[in-house]
């Protein structure tokens, strides 16, 4: 098979994967998304990985996205030095910029909230853990991001823990990737944990 059949099919696996992930958690009730995201942020502040990190990077969720707030919150709180992803026009791509306080995210580039113009960007090298978003996730540690790619440019330079984080019903038996995703050490999921094979 050529290169870019295989590409060709790869793309289509991943677009029919994404449009059954959004079905699925479009059918979700509002009140049980919340009790999913509350039952994820708890197992991850009762992890190690969560106790034991200094810096960490989170997210600001999107419509459809799990609720990671209280953990940016805790963060925060509990003096982490917490980053988001902040979209850098300039270069084409997200960069973890520091925040201080949760009031101080404003709404970025794709409508996403995120740190404010002036927010100091971090190095990447010295994260101690990454919360991850995702459309869907399968239990090899694959990720399908949104498809264009940005948070697995981000991806690609954290050699922390990364810890993806969804509801159950965004979960696949396989996840379609290739060899520029970027793979999941764990999964937090509402009913626990999913632990993926070493690569």
């Amino acid at each position: 098979m050529s290169r870019t059949k295989q590409r060709t099919d790869s793309l289509k696996a991943k677009r029919l994967t994404r449009r059954k992930a959004r079905l699925a958690i479009a059918s979700l009730s509002l009140d049980q998304a919340t009790r999913d995201s509350e039952a994820v942020c708890r197992l991850i502040l009762e992890s190690p990985d969560w106790q034991v990190a200094a810096q960490v990077m989170l997210y600001m969720p999107l419509a459809g996205e799990l609720d990671v707030k209280p953990l940016v919150s805790n963060g925060l709180k509990t003096g982490k030095r917490v980053a988001l992803p902040k979209y850098s026009a300039e270069n084409n791509c997200y960069e973890a910029c520091v925040i201080t306080n949760l009031g101080d995210v404003v709404l970025g580039n794709f409508n996403v909230l995120e740190p404010p113009v002036d927010s100091l960007k971090m190095d990447t090298k010295q994260l101690d853990l990454a919360i991850v978003p995702g459309v869907a996730f399968d239990g090899r540690g694959g990720r399908l991001g949104r498809g264009e790619g940005f948070f697995d440019r981000l991806l690609i330079d954290i050699s922390a823990k990364k810890c993806g984080v969804c509801f159950e019903q965004q979960l696949c038996h396989n996840v379609p990737v290739e060899r520029h995703d970027v793979k999941m050490d764990m999964i937090a999921t509402p009913s626990g944990w999913l632990n993926p094979p070493p690569a």
